[in-house]
């Protein structure tokens, strides 16, 4: 009898798990918390820079840059990618493919799993930029747009 009970004990503890992993909080939801990330934040999993749900948007986040800091367009690119505090594969969002360069509105796939495949960009002019996250569809998209202040 102990022993059916300790049985179905496992079961039910394996259904759980299982049911967890398969959901894994929804295709397209993050499950952890994921940043802004790339030289203007030192590569660092800053609140500032934590990505906020877009009102009204279903799986669409942004984060942007500092307001008293804003990007300088001195021809030289800022490399950044999305990532959560531990870099960790499903929330870790670098180029797919292609080239790293993205220009203002350009939507890219990204890889939720990249290790070294940080975008790229070059503001043509100095200001504040939001960056995006459309997980709308099974490859998740990156793209920005300038703030106007």
């Amino acid at each position: 009898m102990l022993k059916n009970i300790m049985k179905a004990g496992v079961l039910a503890l394996i259904t759980v798990i299982a049911a967890g992993c398969a959901s894994g909080g929804g295709e397209g939801k993050l499950t952890r918390d994921v940043y802004l990330r790339g030289v203007f934040t030192w590569w660092d999993a800053d609140p500032q820079f934590k990505l906020q749900p877009v009102e009204g948007k279903e799986n669409v986040w942004f984060a942007t840059s500092a307001a008293d800091e804003p990007l300088i367009a001195d021809g030289q690119p800022y490399e950044w990618k999305f990532g959560d505090a531990a870099w960790q594969c499903g929330t870790n969002f670098g180029f797919l493919s292609g080239e790293a360069d993205i220009k203002l509105g350009e939507r890219r796939q990204s890889n939720k799993c990249s290790a070294f495949d940080n975008f790229k960009f070059t503001p043509e002019e100095d200001g504040v930029y939001r960056f995006f996250l459309d997980w709308t569809e099974e490859l998740p998209v990156v793209y920005i747009e300038k703030v106007e202040m």
